[in-house]
């Protein structure tokens, strides 16, 4: 009855095949390996059921290949209707696709193609191969027993001939060419990997007269055949009842992946003979035979239901339209395959675009449902206005606008979907979003830009590829303000691009989006885009968007029409639901009842409701009411599925939930065909709100308590860890982790029973299982969203539990409320990055490094087993800082700049100081050194390229190498540069300078030289004194300047002309002027905010000349990159943090030291500042709230908004930190020793805490190197000034304070020169080992006067006792070793051989490489040296590996006569990438020679290391970072459970241990450079803001 053709693109196969078709005999799992799979296939469908299939392959040459249709008439003759596959046409030479047809209900292989059932008249074998476009395919049918006349398996399913289908074009065996790997049930194979390969290669699918949506026809068959005792009814004959539930679920599945396909579908016209006499019914309609799918083709057929797949002869009309169609799919396939060979691999798939883009689903569901509910007749008299194709054919951009408008109910949404079917059958390039005040996320502007972008992205290849590289931008476009994503996705990007054709927006329900205002805002840019974009929107006609429209600008024109004179569409809608099915002469009663339906949609919901009410049943009411509560409420449309988990014990007996729904709730919902249920519209959700008074009236506040305690329910059900674990989750579970703290916030507060709900699942596990399942769904940012709920929660419960007295309980229950809505905010900021890699870290390892008052560590942090403890931090509450840069003694910092991932920070001396923003690491490219003194620099928005101002010359930097890209020098004059902007995709630099001049440097071309763009001839006015400018602020795209002089008032001007636009005056008309010391442009508004000398804040619209102040106080601001916040900083070190709009403080940060700069993160999460000689960078939970509240717009209830100016911010002290520079724990345990930037040593105890400051050095020096001996009872330190230290110590036992005596000071000042750079005792504590950058010295602490010392010819190596031999100290470099004994005397050179090692590392002549640490197995026998490479632009590292040296034999010193002599060599190995690459710091060796190291994502972890045994020559091992140029063969190193053979070494890839991970906020130069493990004590000592954490960690063993 119904037919397809698929059509198959082929891989080439050098397997020969036969030319028939048969089972394989053996079972799937024991058939050969099939060949190259299909890569492409095109497919015909047929009416008795039958379909016909298309697929494209890339054949190989047969020459003996003979397949003719003679040949395969006799193989019909024998089995005129074959089962399974069968050829029965291919060509002589290569075919490239191959197409299949397959029959439908009650057809067969060969009489659905025939006419008449002539065998002459079977089309595809004896008219297609004549034609010259399809003769070069290869053409098959497809047969199954689906004749529901006979007798048979009454169980069969559409299912079962799918799977046979699939089976055969797997299993199927061509005689003479063996497996044929073709092609598909198409969605049974989509879910069956086995049929991965067959589904890739299906690129089209024909459909002729298809029952997409089944027919009434099906439902009278299975009745007769029921009736009868011939045969049975058939379950695939039900399954083709109009609307049955097996078609709903296959055309949802089928909607995801149309995409991919080319479709056409052919539908019948005429009525067929039903054998009743003259009877004649239409047995499918249009609707049920189209799909509707954007990019579908459909077209009519001049016939009826039995012959629209049987044709006279070739020019048969009907069989011209379907060559015609097939012709065209080949060509394109063809086509396709040919230019895939030649195009380059992109960049990066569509999928790294919808990741960046945060797109969750295009908005397909919403097209095909409103699609589905347009009628056939309606919604044409818009295709025939003039407005419209004015608007369609507009030539220019000023009429690019349309707005079609009409009240609730109108068919507005349905009208969207025909105008985008209609776009998209003519070719048109089409993007759409419709808009959802049901749906939370559907009424933001943000995602419906992203959507936009991404639709767009999908049909312009050049427009992906340039979106992508946004990423290193380090935008997080989730939470990306609207008009940031205009300006740099749309503005700078796709306006920018030519395109023969235009791109057609079509966005439905304008005055549903939660500010409509802005979008059409954003919307009259377009008319000044390269590409031409037409927009039609459609929604209500509200005084809001009508008073928009009438402001924009006069180049957009806006035209618009009005749907409400078109109500006729409406009655055909109705008519044709009503009379489908019926017969004619019931139509005057339908008329009738039309005309006597209610005026107005609350009449009309009126009488649905009554009709409800009126049912018999009290439980089909209740769970009528109960249906109505959660789809009114729900912030997102739930599924049936969804929904019934939800209600729990409303549903357990409702056999058919689906069903239950369309008949119990009256027609107030609908279920869409993703299975959604939704209100039936908008109009229908605010009666049920507004009707407590009326049958089924809803309470928002009773519903909104219900979904919450179903929520509650779902994520504290019994088992839910371990489903969460292994991706089981129950369906209702992500809904209710994403929304029930939004429900929550909208329960009433004096709601006992909720608060007692909420307070048991905060304080059980049931919190960490639901933040483990966020973290593995990557929805960490509910966490944020949670936090605020719970605060506002808090706060409306505060008041009412006042009215009660505050009591106790209540207290206590608030309490741990308000410390969880701290902790979710923090958990996100300082362990987000270990949540994301690690999300059952939530459980033991992220609960120890919370702050002890914190509910988190409260309830799970204090582990009876003390397996991880952290200690040695006062603090006992969460803070804001992050990190802390430091810039070293002596080095102040005037500017910084954060864009991409890098922070960029100038120094006074010249340099620029890079810094990675994700792990405050200093960049390999750092310092960035210009060679003079720089004025002034500049990031590019991507952080890719720093431009530098120096007083001779302006050089562009690339910051992933520091490489100068280009060099110009400055015009001869020298004036100051006061802005700069790299503009124009960063190939030009602008920059104003102090003599009112901007001038551009080409970047493109190299040399360069300075171009003079601009000119400003200020006028001076009368009472003012104009003098050279102080200060310039340039706007985002370069076309605006402002300009500031100490004497004379702000000007802005437009660069083009230039245009003097005004004068920025004071408010109060006393101070008429006052000196701008800071400025800059709104970066999406013609709006300067700027800072007055005396610490007032401005912000002026030099085109409206609106000005507006407020007092702070401060010296320094910064604005955000969305223009949402200010920062402002002052002297005294507070800085406080405003919106843009209302002046209104959201944060303000109480610190020492004054604030010389400071800038936001791109990400709005952050701001950085600089004091002098360090920086911080603070991260507080009101810019993570207010940026997670940008992301979606406006939340529920209008929570989103501007702060007032007398809003309540919070607030954060932070006081002075005197950083660690050194840190050393005692070898026998308890003690542990660190020095500070000012020069203080504090001694430490792991139970005591701080003991006492037992140096404080008079001069400030900072100390720079402290060690311990080996019997813990003498400290030795140095400071800046080379004084170094020894002080007895005496660690007692007990409770007794360990006794500190007065140390013994040894100066070497006029002994060495350079830095000291490593401290070792002897072991018997007698001698002391100095290294300074360029000479070694041994010091007898009893007689300094005795010091020996040896010169040295670099600073890069590491010393070291010899662990076998206490006597002899070992010099370890990049290439050599050098043994001596503590007189100096040298005993043994080694050198270093690098086996298949890269040149870089081994070369002896390489002086920056230099050796960071050097560890000693337990055993003694090994040592690892992990060498830093500086000589790459990269962060790499090496790890030597290398056997110890042995001195075992007496030998005389050697006379030393330079450092490159060699006697014997050491050799190197290469350790397996798959541990080197994890590895960031080497740390320790501890028990059993494991290795514990710093990962590159700062996990603490261990790996066991299985070395050689103790035999043959003295070897290496050398593993390399992954950016390393390793070769392509490398040795391994040994690792557990190994065995050596014939000198390699078999390797076990085990993972490493992870024993914890470090904090975010604890990441900085000063832990990374100083983290060590202290064995005896099973921890690990870590610096942080001054203090020293102490982890202590049983697995540290």
């Amino acid at each position: 009855m119904f037919s397809k053709t698929f059509s198959f693109r082929r891989k080439s196969s050098d397997d020969r095949r036969q030319p028939r078709f048969q089972r394989a005999t053996s079972q799937p799992s024991q058939s050969p390996s099939p060949n190259p799979s299909p890569s492409n296939v095109s497919v015909p469908i047929q009416e008795d059921d039958a379909q016909s299939t298309t697929s494209n392959y890339q054949a190989p040459h047969y020459s003996y290949f003979r397949a003719t249709s003679d040949h395969y008439r006799k193989n019909s003759e024998a089995k005129p209707e074959a089962l399974g596959l069968d050829i029965i046409y291919a060509p002589k030479c290569d075919y490239k696709v191959d197409i299949v047809f397959i029959h439908g209900l009650g057809g067969a292989s060969r009489r659905t193609w025939s006419k008449n059932a002539d065998p002459e008249l079977f089309w595809p074998m004896k008219f297609l191969p004549l034609e010259i476009d399809v003769c070069q395919t290869r053409i098959l049918t497809f047969g199954y027993d689906a004749d529901f006349r006979t007798s048979g398996n009454v169980s069969t399913s559409v299912l079962d001939f799918a799977k046979d289908l699939l089976f055969d074009l797997k299993y199927a065996k061509d005689e003479i060419h063996g497996d044929l790997n073709i092609g598909d049930a198409y969605m049974q194979g989509q879910n069956d990997p086995n049929y991965e390969a067959i589904i890739k290669a299906i690129s089209a699918i024909t459909f002729l007269a298809t029952p997409h949506r089944g027919t009434n026809l099906a439902d009278l068959l299975d009745r007769i055949l029921r009736s009868t005792f011939v045969t049975n009814s058939k379950f695939y004959v039900s399954e083709l009842a109009k609307n049955s539930f097996t078609l709903q679920k296959l055309n949802e599945q089928f909607r995801h992946i149309a995409p991919r396909l080319e479709i056409v579908s052919f539908y019948e016209t005429q009525s067929t003979s039903i054998g009743l006499k003259s009877a004649r019914v239409m047995i499918l309609e249009k609707e049920s035979s189209v799909l509707g799918y954007p990019g579908e083709t459909s077209k009519a057929l001049n016939a009826d239901h039995h012959n629209v797949c049987k044709f006279d002869s070739p020019k048969d009309p009907n069989y011209i339209t379907v060559r015609n169609a097939l012709g065209s799919i080949i060509a394109k396939i063809i086509s396709t395959s040919s230019s895939n060979k030649r195009l380059p691999p992109k960049r990066k798939e569509s999928g790294d675009l919808k990741t960046l883009l945060a797109i969750a689903e295009i908005p397909d569901v919403d097209y095909i449902f409103f699609r589905d509910q347009w009628a056939q007749g309606t919604c044409d008299w818009v295709l025939e206005e003039d407005r419209y194709l004015e608007w369609l054919n507009a030539q220019d951009q000023s009429r690019s606008l349309l707005w079609l408008n009409g009240g609730a109910a109108t068919g507005k949404s349905v009208l969207a979907s025909f105008i985008i079917n209609n776009l998209v059958e003519q070719g048109f390039s089409c993007q759409y979003f419709f808009m959802s005040v049901g749906n939370r996320g559907k009424r933001s502007l943000s995602l419906l830009l992203r959507s936009i972008a991404y639709q767009v992205a999908r049909d312009m290849p050049e427009f992906v590829e340039q979106v992508l590289q946004l990423a290193d931008e380090a935008i997080e476009f989730a939470t990306a303000d609207p008009r940031t994503l205009w300006e740099r996705i749309y503005k700078s990007i796709l306006f920018n691009l030519k395109a023969v054709r235009p791109l057609y927006w079509i966005i439905d329900g304008l005055d549903e989006a939660d500010d409509p205002r802005a979008f059409l805002r954003l919307l009259s840019d377009i008319s000044f885009s390269s590409m031409p974009i037409r927009v039609l929107l459609l929604g209500r006609k509200t005084n809001e968007i009508v008073d928009v429209f009438q402001k924009l600008p006069q180049v957009t024109d806006l035209s618009t029409i009005s749907i409400e004179g078109h109500l006729e569409d409406m009655r055909s809608y109705i008519s044709q639901a009503l009379l489908r099915g019926a017969q004619n002469n019931f139509l005057a009663d339908v008329e009738l009842a039309l005309q006597k339906l209610p005026i107005g949609m609350e009449a009309i919901y009126d009488r649905m409701a009554s009709t409800l009410a009126q049912n018999p049943s009290a439980t089909d009411r209740a769970l009528a009411s109960t249906l109505l509560q959660c789809a009114t409420v729900s912030l997102r449309a739930l599924t049936v599925a969804e929904l019934a988990q939800a209600l729990h014990e409303g549903t357990y007996t409702v056999l058919d939930l689906q069903r239950s729904i369309a008949d119990l709730c009256g027609g107030f919902v609908v279920i869409d065909n993703g299975e959604n249920v939704t209100m039936v519209h908008q109009t229908a959700r605010e009666y049920l709100l507004n009707s407590n008074d009326r049958p089924f009236g809803v309470d928002k506040g009773a519903a909104h308590k219900q979904m919450f305690e179903n929520c509650m329910r779902s994520l504290m059900t019994v088992g839910l860890r371990a489903r969460v674990k292994d991706n089981r989750q129950p369906e209702f579970l992500e809904y209710a982790a994403t929304s029930w703290s939004s429900h929550l916030m909208l329960t009433p507060p004096d709601c006992a029973q909720t608060a007692e709900t909420l307070s048991k699942f905060l304080g059980g596990h049931w919190v960490l299982i639901w933040i483990q399942l966020l973290a593995t769904q990557r929805h960490l940012g509910v966490l944020v969203e949670a936090s605020k709920h719970l605060s506002r929660y808090s706060n409306q419960r505060k008041r009412f539990d006042a009215e009660l007295s505050e009591q106790d309980h209540l207290v206590l229950k608030r309490e741990l409320v308000d410390r969880w809505a701290e902790d979710l905010v923090k958990v996100v900021g300082k362990f987000g990055m270990v949540l994301r890699g690690n999300p059952e870290s939530i459980y033991k390892l992220i609960p120890p490094f919370c702050p002890q008052s914190s509910a988190i560590y409260q309830q799970f942090g204090r582990t009876k087993d003390k397996s991880l403890v952290v200690s040695g931090l006062s603090g006992q509450n969460w803070d804001d800082s992050i990190a802390r840069m430091s810039f070293g003694p002596g080095t102040y910092a005037s500017f910084l700049s954060a864009a991409g991932s890098q922070i960029a920070i100038l120094i006074s001396s010249g340099r620029v100081i890079l810094y990675d923003s994700s792990t405050f690491e200093e960049a390999t490219a750092s310092p960035v050194k210009h060679g003079e003194r720089v004025y002034r620099m500049e990031l590019s928005s991507n952080g890719a390229l720093l431009a530098t101002y120096g007083y001779l010359t302006t050089k562009i930097w690339e910051t992933s190498t520091g490489l100068c890209k280009l060099s110009a020098p400055n015009v001869e004059s020298r004036p100051r540069p006061l802005a700069m902007l790299l503009t124009k995709n960063d190939t030009m630099l602008l920059v104003g300078t102090d003599d009112r001049r901007i001038r551009s440097l080409d970047l493109s071309q190299n040399p360069s030289t300075w171009q003079l763009i601009a000119e400003l001839e200020e006028p001076e006015l009368e009472g003012h004194f104009l003098n050279s400018s102080n200060h310039m602020a340039l706007n985002s795209d370069g076309r605006l300047i402002a300009v500031a002089y100490r004497g004379h008032p702000l000007s802005a001007w437009e660069i083009d002309g230039p245009v003097h636009i005004g004068h920025c005056w004071r408010t109060r008309e006393e101070v008429a002027r006052g000196e701008v010391i800071e400025a800059v442009w709104h970066p999406h508004d013609l709006e300067v905010l700027g800072l007055y000398i005396e610490g007032v804040v401005f912000k002026w619209r030099p085109y409206d000349d609106k000005t507006d102040e407020l007092a702070t106080g401060a010296s320094r601001s910064a604005i955000s990159t969305d223009g949402n916040l200010f920062a402002t900083g002052d002297v005294r070190g507070t800085v406080n943090v405003y919106t843009t709009a209302e002046f209104g403080l959201v944060y303000r940060l109480v610190s020492e030291d004054t604030v010389l700069s400071l800038t936001f993160s791109p990400d709005l999460r952050r701001f950085y500042d600089v004091r002098g000689n360090y920086g911080n960078a603070w991260e507080p939970n009101a810019l993570i709230r207010f940026s997670e509240q940008r992301s979606t717009g406006g939340r529920t209830e209008s929570e989103t908004g501007s702060l007032p100016r007398d809003s309540t911010a919070s607030e954060s002290w932070i006081g002075r930190i005197d950083v660690i520079t050194a840190l050393a724990g005692s070898p026998v345990g308890r003690l542990y020793c660190c020095g500070t930037e000012k020069g203080v040593v504090h001694l430490h105890d792991t139970k005591r805490g701080k003991l006492a400051e037992i140096y404080a050095s008079k001069s400030f020096f900072s100390i720079e190197q402290l060690t311990w001996s080996k019997d813990g009872r003498y400290l030795c330190f140095s400071d800046a000034s080379k004084k170094v230290i020894v002080m007895p110590i005496d660690p007692r036992t007990g409770d007794l304070d360990p006794a500190v005596e007065k140390g013994a000071e040894i100066t070497i000042n006029n002994i060495t020169d350079g830095p000291i750079l490593q401290l070792l005792f002897h072991p018997d504590s007698n001698k002391l080992l100095v290294r300074s950058s360029l000479t070694i010295l041994t010091v007898p602490i009893a007689d300094s006067s005795s010091t020996k010392s040896l010169e040295l010819h670099t600073s890069q190596h590491r010393w070291i006792i010899h662990p076998q031999d206490p006597a002899l100290i070992i010099d370890i470099g990049p290439s050599s070793i050098r043994v001596l004994d503590w007189d100096l005397a040298e005993r043994q050179v080694y050198s270093f051989q690098y086996s298949q090692t890269p040149v870089r590392v081994a070369s002896s002549s390489n002086l920056a490489n230099m050796v960071d640490r050097v560890l000693v197995t337990t055993d003694k026998r090994y040592l690892l040296a992990q060498i830093s490479l500086s000589n790459v632009k990269s962060k790499e590292k090496a790890f030597v590996y290398f056997k110890t040296p042995s001195c075992s034999t007496p030998t005389a010193a050697i006379p030393v006569i330079d450092s490159d002599r060699v006697t014997d060599t050491i050799t190197a190995l290469i350790l397996p990438p798959s541990l080197s690459s994890q590895m960031g710091f080497a740390l320790s060796f501890l028990s059993q020679n494991n290795l514990i190291f710093l990962s590159r994502d700062f996990s603490v972890c261990s790996r066991r290391l299985a070395l050689p045994s103790d035999q043959g020559a003295t070897s290496a091992l050398l593993a390399i970072s992954p950016n390393s140029a390793v070769p392509a063969k490398t040795e391994a190193m040994p690792m557990s459970n190994n065995r050596q053979r014939s000198g390699r070494y078999n390797v076990v890839e085990e993972p490493p241990k992870l024993l914890f991970s470090l904090p975010g906020d604890w990441i900085s130069r000063d832990c990374l450079a100083l983290c060590a493990v202290w064995g005896v004590e099973k921890s690990v000592l870590c610096p942080r803001n001054g203090e020293v954490a102490v982890v202590r960690c049983s697995s540290l063993v």
